[in-house]
């Protein structure tokens, strides 16, 4: 990403400026170098050779406090790239009187297995640990209060770890393709971050903060959030499918950049911004449903995601599409976007490069209204009517709550809206049939539901009801016996459905479990 490398091009300033800057003697003290503060009566352990760090040292056994021409030196920091690749170094202790780790101390120790830090310790900096692909364990200490941008990047090896109450400050990625990660847990009592499911959140579980690139399959974020921060899926490439709820407002940079095993994201209608390179090198994605308020899609949103075959756009107005956006998009891709604007996408200059299409239900032979429903999924037939100008589809659970409302124009056109989940759809018709046909997806299984079929005039006038009950397959599970006295239900509403909380859990309002 092209933050990462603007970070990194400014730490190498910033550490070539302190190099110049130091009033320090350097010298060796047993096995390790250290830089002399005569002023302070400091010292700070440094790298065998300024500019290329020894790769043969094994153990660093740091002591407190140092002896150099009969004057005692506090060892209070390690300084930056003062370890950077020593591949050989398999462990390192740290005392009580270092109170500050720098930048990329530790990157490329790929032998050390595990660390400890005091609880001295206050900072922990940008790429400090980076790249020790060997470190299965570290215990941060209770007084570091900032984690530092990528700090833990590349520790493949890294199963979980713990985030102390002091902790008021993490740079993301933080945790940037730790691909062995499965749990991030926070304290109870850390005023600005939480966890849930091995999940890091901000305190208030509005943000999400960083995914555990070790957790595989699905994940459904919580309804509370109404931000996904910036890179916090990033490299995930174990997650396969992810769930937005409709309270996400804001999609930050990188958020879901290199997550390879996604195929499909639906981006819900209270998002209206995507940022920079959140979905870059998301290279097994295939199918994107942008809601219909999405009006920015931000520099390489959607860069190197070459495998994408359709794009849904439910936006009335063609959102802008900044600098390279879709760079190795194929030109053959199809864009399907309402009947009513078809034109006005065409003509875009960056939408009007793809195939592009109007939604639309497909052409079918059929005298009646006919369900044929599957675990999550109906397939709607009916038929045409003489006169209709519109169809207007909606579907209701039994207790009367609608699920989808979907208007079609007489060429069978989709072209409203009106929920937060949108169907997918088979290949548009342009032409009036004896009927049509159209795939409602986002249904739960072993669940009754009633559908209408109105048909109107251009005057609005209604020429046509049709209902018709139908059930979709598999077995709905109920909802756990728990005492009501014990645990508290609280109802939410989300992509048009009704969900229950009950302690830990979510059911939907069939009663069958969902998370």
């Amino acid at each position: 990403m092209k933050k990462k490398i603007f970070t990194l091009f400014l730490a190498l300033v910033a550490s070539v400026g302190t190099i110049f800057a130091w009033d320090y003697e350097r010298v060796q003290i047993g096995d390790l170098y250290y830089n002399l503060d005569a002023a302070n009566q400091t010292a700070e352990v440094t790298s065998e050779n300024s500019y290329v760090p020894s790769t043969t040292i094994t153990t660093a056994n740091i002591p407190a406090s140092v002896t150099y021409n009969s004057v005692t030196y506090s060892v209070t920091s390690i300084g930056d790239f003062a370890f950077q690749s020593c591949t050989g170094l398999t462990s390192i202790e740290i005392p009580n009187s270092v109170t500050y780790i720098g930048i990329s101390t530790f990157n490329g120790c790929s032998s050390l297995t595990s660390v400890t830090i005091p609880n001295s310790v206050t900072s922990i900096e940008r790429g400090a640990f980076a790249g020790c692909t060997g470190l299965t364990s570290v215990t941060i200490g209770n007084s570091v209060t900032s984690i530092g941008y990528a700090a833990f990047e590349y520790c493949t090896s890294l199963t979980s770890i713990t985030i102390p109450n002091s902790v008021t400050s993490i740079g993301s990625p933080v945790f940037w393709k730790c691909t062995g990660l499965t749990s991030i847990d926070v304290a109870t009592d850390n005023p600005n971050y939480s966890s849930s499911g091995g999940v890091l959140f901000n305190k208030g579980k509005t943000t999400l903060v960083a995914y555990p690139g070790g957790k595989q399959g699905a994940y459904t974020i919580p309804n509370s959030v109404t931000s996904i921060g910036e890179s916090a899926f990033e490299g995930c490439s174990s997650l396969t499918s992810v769930v937005i709820p409709n309270s996400v407002t804001s999609i930050e940079e990188g958020a879901f950049s290199g997550c390879s095993g996604l195929t499909s994201v639906t981006i819900p209608n209270s998002v209206t911004s995507i940022g920079d390179d959140a979905f870059r090198n998301c290279t097994g994605l295939k199918n994107v449903i942008l809601g219909s308020s999405v009006k920015v899609l931000e520099e390489e949103a959607f860069a190197e995601c070459s495998s994408i075959e359709t794009i849904t756009c439910y936006s009335q107005r063609p959102p802008t599409v900044n600098k390279w956006a879709f760079m190795d998009l194929d030109y053959s891709t199809i864009v399907y976007v309402p009947a009513d604007y078809l034109e006005t996408y065409k003509m875009h200059d960056a939408w009007g490069l793809y195939d592009v299409r109007p939604l639309g239900a497909k052409g079918t032979e059929t005298a009646d209204l006919n369900v044929t429903p599957a675990e999550t999924t109906a397939d709607v037939a009916w038929p045409a009517v003489s006169g209709a100008a519109t169809y207007e589809l909606v579907i209701k659970d039994k207790s009367g709550n609608v699920i989808c409302t979907l208007v079609f124009n007489a060429n069978g056109q989709l072209t409203q809206i009106a929920f937060n989940a949108p169907s997918r759809n088979g290949a548009p018709q342009q032409t009036q049939a004896a009927g049509f046909s159209f795939t409602v997806t986002g249904l739960e299984e072993g669940t009754s539901y009633d559908l209408t079929i109105t048909s109107k005039d251009n005057n609005g006038t209604t020429l046509d009801t049709k209902t018709i009950s139908f059930t979709t397959t598999g077995e709905p599970q109920g909802i756990e016996d728990v005492p009501s006295d014990q645990v508290q239900s609280t109802k939410f509403l989300r992509d048009g459905k009704m969900y229950i909380i009950r302690g830990e859990k979510v059911y939907n309002a069939q009663g069958a479990l969902v998370k």
